[in-house]
């Protein structure tokens, strides 16, 4: 995507940019990692015990 894109509105003004929408997309994507290491985590204490 070209930068002069990632600075035009995404689909509606109230959602800001593509550049706002990736990054909140990224972010998003990590908090759900954390959320399955942790389950992970958890279930492989709970197979030892």
């Amino acid at each position: 995507m070209l930068d002069k894109k990632l600075e035009e509105i995404f689909t509606d003004k109230k959602y800001g940019t593509y550049q706002r929408n990736l990054d909140a997309m990224i972010e998003h994507s990590n908090y759900h990692l954390g959320q399955i290491s942790l389950i992970k985590k958890m279930l492989l204490e709970a197979a030892k015990n």
